[in-house]
């Protein structure tokens, strides 16, 4: 009964992170072994519960959204790797963002830093640029990502 108790009081008082990905891709942790080291709960939809959201590559458009819709409960936002659209976001209205944001983009031969640019510029967001390539930037800012959404968790190991 301790046990339970325990994890109970550690559910409730954990920081929500919503991951939103790309349509199609598989919902999953991106780094398993950061994430334990945090006292988060990672999720996959928004319910009602407040909680950082990162997006990442399309799945930022999602997060963006959420940020927009659900200004009380959205107060963190991470984009990694998300394009810049031509024009402004479908359905998105930058403006009514008002999560602290953080972009975090590889640096593909410029255009990482150029898409980035184009977010930090409508957003009012920190920009940082991540030595390497794009490809499978997540799992590996992950850690970053986590101190951003959820900053005053405990970080264990």
């Amino acid at each position: 009964l301790r046990e339970k108790t325990h994890d109970l009081i550690r559910t409730v008082s954990a920081r929500r992170v919503l991951l939103c990905l790309p349509s199609g891709a598989p919902f999953a942790d991106p780094a398993p072994d950061e994430t334990a080291k945090r006292d988060v709960e990672l999720v996959a939809q928004l319910d009602g519960m407040p909680a950082g959201v990162v997006g990442s590559e399309m799945g930022g458009f999602a997060a963006l959204r959420l940020a927009a819709e659900h200004r009380d409960l959205v107060d963190r936002l991470v984009l990694v790797s998300v394009p810049a659209p031509e024009g402004e976001p479908a359905g998105v209205d930058l403006d009514s963002i008002a999560a602290k944001t953080l972009l975090l983009f590889g640096r593909e031969r410029e255009l990482g830093y150029a898409n980035g640019k184009w977010w930090r510029d409508r957003l009012g967001a920190r920009l940082e640029i991540v030595p390497g390539q794009a490809d499978d930037l997540l799992p590996r800012v992950w850690s970053r990502v986590l101190s951003h959404l959820a900053p005053h968790t405990k970080r264990r190991g």
